[in-house]
């Protein structure tokens, strides 16, 4: 390889001839460095006029030191561990904005699914009651006879069960005043199924009403007799783990045609509302 060498004059301050195969001793010098030229390299210069041809030897050539480079730049060093740690790399903002989004719409789905199971709840149907049967009990002749009155209750929704707790209160009346009082019982009610079951409802302390004496005695002409029947029944409506309580109100109108043995049920009408 031809190295360009300064004009003559100049090179015996750069330049010091050395003889092959001899010592090259250090220069004094902590600003600068050398290097070591092989003797088979010959310095061939480009043009005669200009240029001294040297002999094949071994010559020391003084580079300026800031211009070696012994460690890469920071830059450099920063890139290369960057490479190392794949953490620390810079990921892409559309990465980053995929993710965003995914994370969003699972979040969103999540919402909206407890917000429609809530609605669900909330704006599901009341359970329906109907009087089927009334058995009148009367065998001691006291002004406290006992009426068992089957109920039926009916879940009218498709996906939300019915809890019916217990401490629920039912009153029996005639021409408004209460005549007999029960416990209503509890039990759960799935989805779209039905239940019968029966209330106890023993007489109040009051006299006995007219028309009950005349119903209870007399089979030929029947005395028919409209009952009024009221309930409070505190429950719980479910749908999976979401669950809300309230208070259902029962108010049903029903007339039997005898209070003697083999009464019917003649009309009934009944309403739930929440309290």
């Amino acid at each position: 390889m031809a190295e360009r060498v300064p004009a003559p004059g100049i090179g015996k301050d750069e330049y010091t001839e050395q003889q092959p195969n001899e010592m090259i001793q250090p220069a004094a010098s902590s600003s600068t460095s050398r290097a070591l030229v092989p003797p088979s390299q010959e310095l061939v210069p480009h043009n005669q006029s200009q240029y001294t041809t040297f002999r094949a030897g071994t010559y020391v050539v003084q580079v300026p030191k800031d211009q070696i480079y012994r460690i890469p730049p920071p830059e450099n060093a920063s890139i290369i561990e960057r490479h190392r740690d794949p953490s620390k790399r810079k990921k892409p903002l559309c990465c980053n904005f995929v993710c965003l989004g995914i994370l969003g719409f699972f979040l969103l789905f999540i919402i909206l699914l407890i917000a429609g199971l809530y609605v669900s709840v909330i704006f599901s149907k009341d359970p329906k009651f109907s009087v089927q049967r009334l058995v009148y009990n009367n065998k001691t002749n006291s002004h406290r006879p006992d009426y068992t009155i089957t109920l039926k209750a009916q879940n009218r929704n498709s996906q939300v069960a019915i809890l019916y707790k217990k401490g629920g209160e039912a009153s029996l009346n005639l021409n408004t005043q209460e005549i007999a009082t029960a416990s209503y019982p509890s039990f759960e009610q799935d989805s779209g199924k039905s239940k019968e079951f029966a209330l106890i409802f023993h007489g109040s302390k009051i006299k006995l009403p007219k028309e009950i004496q005349k119903s209870s005695t007399s089979s030929k002409p029947k005395v028919h007799v409209k009952f009024s029947l009221g309930m409070d029944i505190p429950g719980r409506m479910s749908r999976g783990a979401l669950k809300r309580s309230m208070t259902f109100r029962v108010d049903c109108d029903f007339t039997v045609d005898t209070l003697v043995k083999g009464t019917r049920v003649l009309n009934r009408e009944c309403h739930t509302n929440r309290k």
